[in-house]
């Protein structure tokens, strides 16, 4: 995922509410050794635990995690490797390449889940979870279906969570605007209404200490702005197989959503420009100084954003309806082992321990992720100061029903495709031509690529 974001459920209702996604066939992989005996205290095994870069997770990682298991295991020795977004991948195969591939990880860069095991990376699990008789009912079926490929499973998930509108309040309040619903199936909360919104909320004085901006769109992956007017960049088959042939970018729905990207900055000015915003943000995030009222991005604003009430009032609404088959992006985030570990077994207690109940509640509490496990999901809705737990379970389990799981997590090569949508969009949000007039060619271009990524794994 592209925040640390890139980048953390709930009750048996949920079961009716996430969007189940199949993915590409596995390749065969062998059934694990039986479990070795427990080598002696001075044998220590290193066990290399590979992590995105982000401020809230880090002491988790390091002063809680860490200590409990290795006090607990003795033998084991935990290596934390701390990489950012950006080189997530490339490290990572640079250390498969010197023979010390991470041990346990999940798709905190540019690749997801479907890249790594349709490559080979990611170890099938079931043999492990088999002879251990490790218990699956806590995780949400849909949830851990994700990971299942061809009956196998591939990772413990350990979160899972939509994309949303975080805003403050105070700014609301300050200029006398309703706040937006919780409620996702609320149809009265179109564009157009948050247009509205946004125009109210707006104040540009031309003095960053005064100006405020109605919103800020920070969508990732960009697939997000189509997916908001119901059109999705590529066909439903690609969520089953990870590879598709044809591309929807050009599609009336997907320009009408980029260019309406477009036209809030520089038409309207609802939102600041690029200059504007590095003006604005000093350095912080738009939304963190209060120069923003609505941030629409994924859902790591849950545990990005706590702590900010001792700033202004802060609180969550649902996405607004592009169109009437309005979708969001969900991110859902497994703990993966690497097939080419070179101890399966310390890794796999590594990883166990990571998705057991006691430790996904530690990483909820001090996170504040929403976590993977139904036993946990009330409580998690009780994180959050600035608003009832009501609502908090409202946005949560409406942004599943309405959701789909990202498409950086479910495609093979996403990575290069995003660089193609990506080119496509910069003069388009950086006013310097129109939708319409771009779109066309680039979802040629992004057809090409996808035809060439098939010819590449032989599909």
């Amino acid at each position: 995922m592209k925040r640390s974001v890139v980048l953390l459920v709930s009750i048996l209702l949920v079961a009716t509410l996430l969007v189940p996604a199949c993915k590409p066939k596995a390749p065969e992989t062998a059934a694990p050794p039986a479990a070795a005996e427990t080598p002696k205290a001075e044998e220590k095994v290193e066990v290399i635990w590979y992590v995105r870069t982000n401020d809230a997770e880090q002491p988790w990682e390091q002063n809680v995690v860490i200590p409990d298991f290795e006090a607990k295991h003795p033998n084991i020795k935990i290596n934390l490797v701390v990489v950012p977004w950006d080189d997530f991948d490339t490290k990572m195969q640079t250390m498969i390449a010197a023979g010390t591939p991470p041990d346990v990880w999940s798709h905190w860069g540019p690749s997801g889940f479907a890249d790594y095991v349709i490559r080979g990376l990611a170890a099938d699990l079931t043999p492990y979870i088999q002879r251990d008789n490790y218990d699956l009912s806590d995780f949400i079926p849909e949830v851990l279906d994700i990971y299942t490929i061809d009956g196998k499973i591939y990772g413990l998930p350990m979160l899972t969570t939509g994309s949303f509108v975080f805003y403050n309040r105070d700014l609301f309040d300050a200029a006398g605007v309703s706040y937006p619903p919780t409620n996702w199936d609320d149809t009265s909360w179109t564009w157009d209404g948050f247009l509205e919104k946004c125009k109210q909320l707006t104040k540009d004085t031309g003095d960053p200490a005064t100006t405020v901006f109605g919103c800020n769109l920070g969508f990732w992956p960009n697939d997000a702005y189509a997916w908001l007017w119901g059109q999705d960049l590529y066909p439903d088959s690609a969520y089953k197989t990870g590879f598709a042939d044809e591309a929807y970018l050009d599609s009336e729905a997907a320009i009408k959503a980029f260019q309406a990207r477009q036209d809030i900055v520089w038409k309207l000015h609802y939102m600041p420009d690029p200059a504007q915003a590095d003006a604005l943000s000093a350095g912080g995030g738009l939304f963190e100084s209060g120069k923003v009222a609505m941030h629409l991005t994924g859902g790591w604003g849950w545990w990005n954003f706590p702590g900010l009430e001792e700033q202004f009032n802060w609180a969550v609404a649902a996405l607004p309806y592009g169109a009437p088959n309005r979708r969001c992006v969900v991110f859902t985030d497994p703990w993966m082992m690497s097939a080419k570990t070179k101890h399966p077994d310390e890794a796999w207690e590594f990883l166990k321990y990571l998705a057991s109940p006691e430790v996904q509640r530690s990483w909820m509490e001090l996170v504040k992720a929403p976590p993977a496990r139904k036993s946990l999901a009330e409580d998690w809705y009780k994180q959050f100061p600035t608003m009832k737990p009501e609502e908090v379970k409202e946005l949560h389990l409406g942004a599943l029903r309405h959701g789909r799981e990202s498409p950086n997590h479910l495609l093979v090569r996403f990575d290069q495709l995003n660089q193609v949508v990506s080119a496509a969009l910069d003069p388009i949000f950086n006013n310097e031509a129109r939708a319409a007039d771009v779109l066309p060619a680039a979802d040629a271009e992004l057809e090409k690529t996808l035809q060439q990524i098939k010819a590449e794994y032989g599909k």
